[in-house]
């Protein structure tokens, strides 16, 4: 069931306290993802995990801006707007990682997990059905910085969405 982005925030929200974190700094972590996640086109989003809960995440070398430089290497978590473009994926790499499944998240939900992850980079979102190339990307130290000076009360506006 696909739920609006006022129910994510107040699920997040209502379970902070079970997650040792206070209301009122979860409610400005939502207030932020809010802003982000309305950049996107989709409430809900499919991501790829493994049974012990790891992330399926894609590797996107970026060419050096000078000669001679090394090049970057990001980690992105996909996460697809489009059931169909998850399954299409899973099928793809089924003899790869037979163990992959296909997970739902809330989109808010999906922002705050991203939050945590030290291995990845960021979240790259595909909107569009069958488009598995191009994606909104959402990167976690931005979004990190945004939310801390959200705490502390001096947030400016959310730009994570790219």
């Amino acid at each position: 069931m696909v739920v609006s982005l006022t129910a994510q925030a107040a699920a997040l929200v209502d379970t902070a306290p079970q997650n040792g974190i206070p209301t009122a700094a979860m409610q400005q972590v939502a207030d932020v993802l809010t802003e982000v996640a309305q950049h996107l086109d989709h409430l809900q989003y499919t991501t790829l995990r493994y049974p012990d809960g790891g992330w399926l995440t894609v590797r996107v070398v970026e060419k050096p801006a000078q000669e001679g430089s090394e090049p970057i290497t990001h980690l992105w978590i996909p996460a697809f707007g489009h059931i169909e473009d998850a399954q299409t994926t899973l099928a793809e790499l089924s003899s790869q990682a037979p163990d992959l499944e296909a997970a739902p998240f809330g989109v808010l939900e999906l922002l705050f997990l991203g939050l945590g992850l030290s291995r990845a980079d960021g979240i790259v979102f595909y909107d569009q059905a069958g488009d598995r190339q191009q994606g909104k990307t959402v990167a976690s130290q931005p979004l990190t910085e945004q939310i801390n000076q959200a705490i502390q009360g001096s947030a400016p506006p959310p730009n994570s969405v790219a």
